[in-house]
């Protein structure tokens, strides 16, 4: 095998954490106002409107004068529902912003949020069989739920960038991640170390452990309806939906510059 061969072959972690950051980087201030409208302020109300059905309940059953209407868990239902909508939007348009990015072309905020709207149904779909899939797989002893993760990892930046469909996107990010599924799941570990020293930093500045420790729900729906809580849980859901879609574009695009080589003629190609 040649040099160029083996080089080709390899995916790089630090490769992938530098792009991603790179990415970020160039494109703060787009990526920001994206999150915080598709993301931040869905995931905000989302919040607000649970913990405020939460509180009116618990505070319900001390008086003996709240009644839990059909009507509040439609409210609660379609928020949710809105939520995943956005997510999505987000989604597709950061992937569709990452590989224009790191094709070098300028980015357009209009053709970025035009594939998020166009790809959203497909998305969602993809993101719930990936749950359901990788929940059964965490339930058959946590093993097979980190091997689909590990193989699905780019499903969604597949259905993007390849227009694979739904079913097509699992088969390819299964042929994409063939052969570095171990990187893969150091990367996986690095990702999940990170997001647990954050939350203990946000239940730290919130003070969200004791509140949970103290067992009192009225407390806690009530802590969670405090501005502090509520303004840090949406830089933290933004923050971790823009890191994690810019991060799973640039692996798929590593992916492939790992099998087919530099990017200088497929990466062109797509969105084309």
């Amino acid at each position: 095998m040649t040099a160029d061969a083996i080089e080709r072959d390899r995916f790089d972690i630090a490769r992938v954490i530098q792009q991603t950051f790179g990415v970020l980087g160039r494109n703060i201030v787009t990526f920001s106002i994206l999150g915080v409208v598709l993301c931040g302020i869905p995931t905000a109300i989302v919040a607000f409107v649970a913990a405020g059905m939460t509180k009116g309940l618990l505070d319900g059953a001390q008086t003996q004068t709240f009644t839990f209407s059909p009507a509040m868990s439609a409210i609660g239902g379609m928020s949710w529902l809105a939520t995943l909508i956005t997510t999505a939007i987000l989604q597709g348009a950061l992937i569709h912003a990452t590989v224009q990015d790191l094709n070098g072309q300028p980015q357009s905020v209009g053709d970025s949020l035009a594939t998020g709207l166009r790809n959203f149904l497909p998305l969602i779909c993809v993101t719930i069989l990936f749950a359901i899939a990788f929940v059964f797989g965490l339930v058959l002893l946590v093993v097979p739920g980190v091997m689909i993760a590990c193989a699905w990892c780019v499903a969604a930046p597949s259905l993007v960038a390849d227009r694979t469909g739904i079913i097509g996107a699992f088969s390819r990010s299964a042929e994409l991640t063939r052969g570095n599924r171990w990187q893969i799941f150091g990367l996986l570990v690095i990702v999940f170390v990170v997001e647990w020293l954050i939350s203990i930093i946000f239940n730290a500045i919130t003070g969200t452990s004791s509140i949970g420790m103290s067992g009192n729900p009225l407390e806690a729906a009530k802590h969670a309806l405090s501005p502090l809580v509520l303004a840090l849980g949406v830089i933290r859901q933004t923050v971790g939906a823009v890191i994690g879609a810019t991060a799973a574009a640039v692996i798929y695009v590593e992916l492939r510059r790992a099998r087919e080589g530099e990017p200088t003629g497929w990466l062109a190609e797509i969105f084309r």
